[in-house]
């Protein structure tokens, strides 16, 4: 998955705004672009769209903290 097919996915998705700036490294958590129930809702997504399991000790600060740190560790996982 592309950094920015996430992108879209968390601007239409999670945000509701297709409008919404998210740079590649910016901290999702940190400036609440993110909160505790839409990254479960993007491990959703991504377990449902790439047909894998993400575990819950996966989701890390270190692998959902900026849109770079999720593609990172999607391609850790093909």
């Amino acid at each position: 998955m592309s950094l920015e097919e996430i992108r879209q996915y968390i601007q239409l998705e999670l945000l509701l705004d297709e409008t919404a700036v998210i740079e590649d490294d910016e901290d999702l958590l940190l400036s609440e672009t993110l909160d505790s129930l839409s990254v479960t809702r993007l491990v959703q997504h991504l377990e449902s769209t790439l047909r894998v399991s993400i575990p819950p000790e996966d989701v890390t600060l270190e692998n959902f903290q900026s849109l770079n740190a999720i593609h990172a560790y999607l391609g850790s996982r093909e």
